[in-house]
């Protein structure tokens, strides 16, 4: 039987959320990653009684939490599913043909791995406390990080590190962890750490105030493991046009990869051309406005009370055709 965790989860921008994502009567919004619900709630407590809220998320824990804390609201459902494969599932075209035949009025993407998923040592996201070396969004699908991480090759392992952590150790720190892995010492996220550690030492990082020199390499094998970044790009693109004309979709990213793929994706979607020279080949169809070019940022107050949201940005685009 599942057994529920604390609901620890602090949703971050949330009224910026809110206000950018101002819903009409009778709303239609598309939640592609749940989580514990917080931005739902949020969004709900604003909504009328016609509105209907359809929350997507991988991890059936989180989704358990968010039909507990969501009080069982008669105007939501909830489907299992990633942000990439939701659009084919019959499911969902079946609830969409029936409740949002012109399209969702409000679409929001809270990217990354949740506290919730942080802060469960047996899920393996994360070196703070000890666990099994896990790190699946969904822990139903596919192998854990363990294993993954056994059938890579040296070049593999170190292209991933190096791709999604933005490690420039990340040679040297695949050899020390698939030394581990060979000799039977990675079955933990402690020894995950240790690994890195051999080549970054933790202690001169920790007295100069840094990060923890894991952080990187957790965070690229995390992103590989799920395949978090492999198609954000056309996720985006065709969320786009599920939604209605006026119609708004928010987008939260939490480290510069994700970021920079969502700020290049909508402004090629708003018609900005980013490649070389900045002088576009062709006239790009304007197909969104961007709401807040450059994005929304925490308030210091919000980076103070929740740390985990000091790197977050909100990126907003209105549907325009």
């Amino acid at each position: 039987m599942m057994t529920l965790a604390a609901p620890i989860h602090v949703p971050v921008l949330l009224q910026e959320v809110v206000a950018n994502l101002a819903l009409p009567p009778a709303a239609r919004v598309l939640d592609l990653t749940l989580g514990l619900g917080g931005h739902a709630a949020a969004l709900l407590a604003g909504a009328d009684a016609q509105s209907l809220y359809l929350g997507v998320d991988r991890d059936p824990e989180a989704r358990a939490m968010a039909t507990q804390n969501l009080g069982h609201d008669r105007r939501v459902s909830i489907f299992p599913g990633t942000y990439e494969d939701i659009w084919d599932a019959p499911r969902f075209q079946a609830w969409r043909a029936a409740h949002a035949p012109e399209g969702f009025d409000a679409i929001l993407a809270d990217l990354g791995v949740s506290t919730l998923q942080l802060r469960t040592p047996l899920r393996g996201f994360s070196f703070r406390d000890d666990g099994p070396l896990d790190m699946r969004m969904d822990p139903e699908q596919g192998i854990p990080a363990c294993v993954w991480i056994a059938e890579q090759t040296e070049e593999a392992l170190a292209n991933a590190i190096y791709q999604y952590g933005e490690e420039r150790a990340s040679r040297p720190i695949a050899r020390a962890i698939l030394k581990a892995s060979r000799e039977g010492r990675l079955d933990t996220t402690h020894q995950l750490a240790r690994a890195v550690y051999t080549v970054i030492p933790r202690e001169p990082a920790k007295r100069k105030g840094q990060s923890d020199p894991a952080t990187r390499t957790f965070q690229a094998i995390r992103i590989a493991l799920n395949g978090e970044l492999d198609r954000l790009a056309a996720t985006l693109e065709t969320a786009i046009t599920h939604l209605r004309l006026g119609g708004r979709m928010g987008v939260i990213s939490f480290h510069s990869l994700e970021d920079r793929i969502v700020k290049q994706t909508l402004r090629r979607l708003a018609g900005v051309y980013d490649g070389p020279g900045r002088t576009a080949p062709r006239e790009l169809p304007k197909i969104v406005r961007l709401i807040h070019a450059g994005g929304i940022a925490p308030s210091e107050a919000e980076a103070a009370a929740n740390p985990p949201s000091r790197s977050a940005r909100l990126r907003v685009a209105e549907r325009l055709s």
